[in-house]
């Protein structure tokens, strides 16, 4: 029987780990200005474009604010709110650690 190392060992995968990555990013870094009504257009141009490839699950790196005035985010708790108001969305909720923690949305789209 051939031994494993203890570095092989710890590079297991884990089998549903593919199960909830998500289909595709959308990033609003580098985007200038952002105005609520200019949000809305980033986002539904990205959703409409995720539904019609049948996706179920992605990410939206908004940035944690650090660059915002008074330090606070803006955008995250914008595109939160306005996506928890489409009927198509199952689930927004905080990402991952791994996948860039609080400066993330995770969206979770209805079947």
């Amino acid at each position: 029987m051939a031994k494993t190392s203890k570095k092989q060992r710890n590079n297991k995968v884990n089998k549903y780990d593919n199960l909830s990555k998500p289909q595709a990013e959308l990033d609003f870094h580098d985007r200038g200005m952002l105005t609520p009504n200019r949000m809305k257009d980033i986002v539904d141009e990205f959703i409409a474009e995720c539904r019609d490839r049948k996706l179920s699950k992605v990410l939206i790196i908004t940035g944690k604010g650090l660059h915002s005035r008074n330090g606070a985010p803006v955008v995250k708790p914008f595109v939160k709110k306005y996506l928890e108001s489409k009927p198509f969305v199952k689930r927004v909720y905080e990402g991952r650690f791994d996948r860039g923690g609080s400066g993330t949305l995770e969206v979770v789209f209805v079947d």
